[in-house]
């Protein structure tokens, strides 16, 4: 979900500690990356009888994903997520337009990442529906399909506001900081469980197996230089149920900023 890049040696330890812990349990892994970062593509490798260990956003989770994968936990991120591995996304606008609060962007054009993002599409909604219960206050928004473009769109006087994840928001302001430059954060989305690590249901390995040693692995002394270059500070054990939450949420934001 993180693969940035600029983090991408450290990433890449980070796949192989993680591939080493999996064939501890003696699950046979290896590392496979997604053709595509379109939702469809990105669900059929989550659903593929072969995927054994991913990490997936909790809206595809709680909406597709949960007949076919459980969730074993989730990394916790510097300066972001709390000791439960919960997190809030970050509420953006232009700092052109003056406005320093969800109030006051009432006619302001929105993008989202994708209608099947928790933080670019339900927390933008969420946090607007603090203010509004009416899909008007804001104009029609459009999709970008993803965060980086998201911000791209309000440098280039395209979008008004945008909700990033926290994150993303945070990588992007230490390695691509004209992203963020004349970008005013007015905003928290939710709190809610970040993007949680899923294990596939047929995968011939138990679940509390995996979280054990997908744990440790994140505790390795040897992965410490990499996980902090990436921004990670550890790994918190997460259950199904934690996302449960999410359907709420969902309601909430479809009031808004219905998808259809």
């Amino acid at each position: 979900m993180y693969d940035f890049p600029e983090v991408q040696n450290s990433t890449e330890k980070l796949l192989t500690a993680l591939v080493d812990a999996l064939e501890s349990c003696n699950e046979t892994a290896h590392v496979q990356t997604p053709d595509s970062s379109v939702h469809a593509e990105l669900m059929k490798m989550w659903r593929s009888k072969d995927m054994v260990l991913s990490q997936s956003c909790g809206l595809p989770y709680m909406e597709e994903l949960h007949q076919f994968v459980n969730v074993i936990g989730t990394p916790t991120w510097t300066d972001v997520s709390d000791e439960r591995g919960r997190y809030q996304t970050v509420i953006v606008v232009r700092e052109s337009l003056g406005v320093s609060s969800i109030a006051e962007v009432g006619g302001l054009r929105p993008v989202v990442s994708n209608l099947q993002s928790l933080s670019g599409w339900c927390s933008l909604g969420v946090a607007l529906s603090e203010v509004t219960t009416e899909p008007s206050f804001v104009q029609p928004f459009t999709q970008s399909g993803g965060h980086a473009k998201s911000l791209q769109m309000l440098q280039d006087d395209e979008a008004d506001i945008a909700s990033i994840d926290a994150a993303t928001f945070r990588l992007l302001s230490r390695h691509r900081p004209t992203l963020v430059k004349n970008v005013r954060v007015i905003g928290y989305g939710p709190l809610v469980p970040a993007t949680p690590f899923i294990v596939s249901k047929t995968c011939g390995v138990s679940t509390d197996k995996v979280r054990q040693a997908i744990e440790e692995a994140f505790q390795s002394p040897s992965l410490q230089e990499a996980l902090n270059h990436i921004g990670i500070s550890g790994f918190v054990r997460l259950a199904n149920s934690d996302y449960d939450m999410l359907s709420d949420l969902v309601k909430t934001a479809e009031v808004v900023l219905p998808r259809k």
